[in-house]
């Protein structure tokens, strides 16, 4: 008994010795620049993290432009102040911000068309001279005139011969989608080409020059003798109205080719802090450039170079087979009808680096040698456009050439399109830790009846074979490539989950792939495409608060209602940059149209 009130008389002692230096050592009020509460939570909704595991929760909370923490709605709540923006999901989906990885028509400054110039089909020469001739007339003396359009069977029967009378003093040029050029005396004379320039083709009889242009001689003309325009508030007005554009869609992260120009306009943007997505550029100086490795040795080596908002994620080469479109995708599957303006006497799907001009061996094509010269100067070679199986093969044989130099694994080289490919590109693909994109707009934007003429309904029902793909353990992404009203995420990934045709028509029912793998194409998976995977693609505590707010059930709507989902709100950096409550639809009659706002 004596023991106890002892040792509580010492309790006593020491507690009461001890509340002055108690009070002392109590913390002040934490600043609230070390703790603050969520800037926003939302909560009561179906999160579709696009993990790994594909994890689905409740909540996220966001602070500072990243997210906080993700996962019961009651969880997310307590992170939330007073000054905390709460919304109420009610059941709608969240899913991280869409990627596009190869899209056309998101740059403003990838403009063929400086000067004067408009789109021109020679399929009826007499009329296409007459419209150039019109061009010529309201153009100013010097001024040059670009024109673009298709290439047709008409297009490589005509010479400068044909132009020059029509245009003595101004530079005229053509291009056609996959950069062959047509040009006229004048505009051959300011690009001084050298004789022994590769791609100039020359008269049979004569030795001159023909105004045809392919492979370097064409780089030359388009990328280095042609006037660029300089950056203009204009230019600027107009790519933030592209974006803006994009953001409705739920897109966030846009990936495409640039040009000079383009990185011009998206660098100022970046400047200002006035991009609205985050943009990746595949730099195209390496393409058609008869100077490669002097550029190379030059700047060093980009690749990756920027930051969260901005990057060069690698550069592009020349295209290795032409489009579906004008019937020169190079596949061994033989087409089985031709149509009367298809440029290719022969009727087969071949294409030749050199236009009419004909290299048997692949390793003489420029493309070929500017992936050996960019890999070993570090850079890594993405965007590249590939229809056909055969072309695809050729392009990764140029990647295995180039990995027994410097090892491809990790380096986030890709091929793009997807439209035809075989295992035996699956394998080399797989092999080389090289990533496809896939564009599902070649059979669906419409319907493949231009495919089913081509090559015939059987051969339809095993194009874009994206299931094959994800079976062999690749992780392919998913692209739109032209930007417009196609260019929209749930259009492209219903597209790949129901492959249906707008008839009712579904092909190829054994490359259906399942809500999850579209979601992880257009999110997770396309994050790794860029070099992104650790900042963005998923909904994971860290990362970059890249969202979309879908007005339903991403995982139980109907499949074929999938499209039809509104965009309620899209996040960048944690910040509204779409709210369709307060923007509405921003789409407008141009934004479907090809040209739209200075966009090729």
């Amino acid at each position: 008994m004596k023991t106890k009130n002892l040792v509580r008389a010492i309790s006593v002692s020491v507690t009461l010795v001890s509340l002055p230096w108690l009070a002392a050592q109590t913390p002040a009020p934490l600043p609230a620049e070390v703790v603050r509460y969520a800037d926003t939570v939302l909560y009561n909704g179906a999160i579709l993290t696009a993990d790994d595991r594909f994890t689905i929760a409740e909540g996220v909370a966001i602070r500072d432009g990243k997210i906080l923490a993700v996962g019961t709605s009651q969880r997310v709540l307590s992170l939330a102040g007073p000054e905390t923006k709460k919304i109420d999901l009610e059941g709608k989906s969240l899913v991280p911000g869409f990627f596009d990885t190869h899209l056309h028509g998101a740059w403003v400054g990838n403009i063929a068309k400086r000067g004067r110039g408009g789109r021109v089909n020679f399929e009826d020469k007499d009329r296409a001279f007459a419209e150039i001739k019109k061009m010529v007339e309201g153009a100013s003396p010097g001024e040059w005139i670009v024109l673009s359009g298709p290439r047709t069977k008409n297009f490589y029967s005509v010479t400068r011969r044909d132009l020059d009378p029509i245009s003595p003093q101004n530079p005229l040029v053509f291009i056609t989608q996959s950069q062959e050029v047509l040009a006229n005396s004048v505009a051959l004379k300011l690009a001084n080409l050298p004789p022994e320039m590769p791609g100039v083709l020359k008269d049979a009889k004569t030795g001159e020059p023909t105004g045809q242009l392919f492979s370097f001689a064409a780089g030359v003309v388009t990328y280095d003798v042609m006037p660029l325009p300089q950056v203009t508030e204009e230019m600027l007005a107009n790519q933030k109205t592209v974006l803006r554009r994009l953001n409705s869609q739920g897109l966030t992260t846009i990936i495409g080719r640039g040009q000079g120009l383009t990185t011009s306009i998206l660098k100022e943007l970046w400047q200002r802090q006035e991009l609205t997505a985050r943009v990746r550029i595949t730099h195209e100086f390496t393409r058609l450039n008869p100077q490669l490795e002097s550029y190379l040795k030059r700047m060093g080596n980009l690749s990756g170079f920027g930051d969260a908002w901005m990057k060069i994620v690698g550069a592009t080469v020349q295209p290795v087979d032409g489009t579906t479109g004008d019937a020169a995708a190079l596949s061994a599957k033989r087409k089985i009808r031709r149509r009367p303006e298809d440029p290719y006497e022969w009727g087969a799907n071949k294409w030749l680096a050199y236009g009419p001009i004909q290299q048997e061996d692949p390793k003489e094509r420029t493309e070929w040698n500017s992936i050996l010269l960019a890999n070993r100067y570090g850079w890594n070679v993405t965007s590249v456009h590939s229809q056909g199986d055969l072309g695809t093969q050729i392009l990764l044989e140029a990647y295995a050439e180039a990995d027994k130099e410097k090892s491809l694994q990790g380096r986030r080289f890709g091929f793009d399109h997807g439209l035809m490919r075989t295992p035996e590109n699956f394998k080399l693909a797989k092999q080389l830790d090289v990533i496809p994109s896939i564009g599902p707009k070649y059979m669906f934007m419409g319907s493949p009846s231009t495919l089913i003429f081509l090559y015939g309904a059987d051969a339809v029902h095993e194009m874009t074979p994206v299931k094959s793909l994800i079976q062999m353990g690749i992780k392919p992404v998913l692209e739109a490539d032209i930007a417009g009203a196609y260019s929209a995420p749930l259009w492209l990934m219903e597209k790949l989950i129901t492959r249906m045709d707008e008839k009712g028509t579904v092909w190829g029912p054994q490359e259906k792939i399942s809500r999850q793998e579209a979601l992880w194409m257009k999110t997770n998976w396309a994050a790794r495409y860029s070099g992104d995977e650790r900042i963005s693609g998923t909904i994971e505590a860290g990362k970059l608060a890249d969202l979309v707010v879908l007005d339903g059930d991403y995982m139980k709507v109907p499949e074929q209602e999938i499209s039809k989902i509104p965009i309620l709100l899209t996040y960048v950096d944690g910040r509204v940059v779409y709210d369709r409550q307060r923007d509405g639809d921003v789409r407008t009659p141009l934004w479907d149209r090809p040209g739209a706002f200075g966009v090729e």
